[in-house]
């Protein structure tokens, strides 16, 4: 069960001090993952006028809605955050997350259909160094992925000493912004995502061996000198505004055939996480 697994903040002063960084005027309604026994719950009833609390495990759900029964701008949800439907108008969470599906939570709350304006999350600290991207850690695809549409920044670090239980790690407040315009929209936000995944398939690690597989020598060379960007520079090291700059060279600079080489590169990407995802439950439920 996921209080067995949860680490819960035990310090009303840290709370109030991470609210301080919330824009509560986003947006009226914020949905609280995890409210676990309330001490994020009680301040955020005081900072805002609805609150939807979504709490997976049944003893948990059952306390707090013993304990907030006469609070009318409380709604507690039993239910997996993973299959509740989120609502259709603008909303922020402020969550202090359950580390185990961290990942698979926050694909969730900026998917394309989302209403979410801003985010507040307590993140395991590595895995806030992920989403943050490069330069503070090797950048992964999702954190290239959710940039298009978000701003991503870290609020604050939270000693492991401020849960129980303690755990082994410290953690991080981060938010994840929605931006004003997205740097792509549609069809052309599919494409470099399919110009990222087959950059990266390519194993090559250093940026001008990985971009040749797609463009000259002459262009790679070009591009790279105009942007400033080294030809020896790690490819999990290029910022994400350095790739949205060598997406729109290749968009200029390269030919139909180059384009269709990469199609479909992050749908093909996709099915197979999907199928990996699949196996594994099998296998677990064997």
């Amino acid at each position: 069960m996921l209080s067995n697994s949860q680490n819960y903040i035990n310090n009303k002063e840290l709370v109030s001090k991470l609210l301080g960084f919330v824009d509560f005027n986003e947006a009226p309604l914020v949905i609280e993952i995890g409210p676990g026994k309330g001490i994020i719950t009680d301040e955020l009833i005081k900072k805002t006028s609805r609150v939807i609390a979504i709490e997976a495990d049944q003893k948990l759900a059952h306390f707090l809605k013993g304990r907030y029964t006469n609070t009318q701008k409380l709604q507690i949800v039993q239910e997996d955050i993973l299959k509740y439907n989120l609502p259709k108008e603008p909303f922020l969470i402020v969550s202090n997350l359950p580390f185990n599906i961290t990942a698979d939570i926050v694909r969730k709350i900026t998917a394309p259909d989302s209403k979410l304006k801003s985010a507040y999350l307590i993140l395991q600290k590595e895995a806030a160094i992920k989403f943050l991207g490069a330069p503070h850690a090797h950048s992964p695809l999702l954190s290239h992925f959710l940039q298009i549409n978000f701003s991503i920044e870290q609020l604050m670090l939270i000693p492991s000493s401020n849960y129980s239980p303690r755990p082994k790690f410290d953690t991080a407040f981060v938010s994840f912004s929605r931006k004003s315009s997205p740097v792509f929209e549609g069809a052309q936000a599919e494409q470099f995502k399919d110009f990222l995944v087959y950059i990266f398939e390519r194993r090559k690690p250093l940026i001008k061996d990985a971009l040749k597989s797609i463009m000259s020598n002459l262009q790679v060379k070009i591009a790279l000198e105009k942007l400033g960007i080294p030809q020896d520079r790690n490819i999990k090291k290029v910022l994400f505004n350095e790739w949205v700059q060598i997406f729109n060279t290749f968009l200029i600079h390269t030919p139909e055939k180059s384009k269709k080489t990469i199609a479909r590169a992050y749908q093909k990407l996709l099915e197979e996480q999907s199928g990996l995802k699949k196996e594994h439950r099998t296998r677990r439920d064997f």
